[in-house]
């Protein structure tokens, strides 16, 4: 049987909070968000902005998708690439990975931001299937 592992880990009694938003396209639980101009939830793609929150559920475009949103939560997110514990991680779609996934952060230009801390080391892909990884929102 496999293992499903939650994607919300522990609010540290952080103020996070559970939102309801209409996807603007397919999510998968664990990637990161942002809100677009029809105030749908959609996959996370900029560098330079923060997150709106993380996808605690899956969602089929035009469906209902939870988000959990708040900073100092331990959540598992996707991540892109293999990350080591400590590693600051950002979203990043001009790199080739895949918009809502996480990424190692390194400074290309003075305004990109890490969102979140990974604590734990993790391999991001075990044969086609991306991995969670837990990680400490900013």
């Amino acid at each position: 049987m496999a293992q499903i592992k939650g994607i919300l880990v522990n609010d540290g009694g952080a103020p996070a909070r559970i939102l309801n938003f209409k996807a603007a396209a397919a999510i998968s639980a664990g990637e990161g968000l942002r809100i677009d101009g029809a105030g749908k939830a959609a996959l996370a793609t900029d560098p330079h902005l923060p997150l709106a929150g993380v996808a605690l559920t899956d969602a089929a475009a035009g469906g209902q998708c939870s988000i959990v949103t708040g900073s100092g939560v331990i959540l598992y997110m996707i991540c892109e690439e293999n990350v080591s514990r400590g590693a600051s991680l950002m979203t990043d779609t001009t790199s080739g990975a895949t918009a809502g996934s996480m990424i190692t952060w390194a400074v290309g230009t003075s305004d990109d931001l890490a969102v979140a801390c990974a604590l734990e080391d993790a391999t991001a892909l075990v044969g086609s299937t991306r991995q969670l990884t837990k990680v400490l929102v900013f």
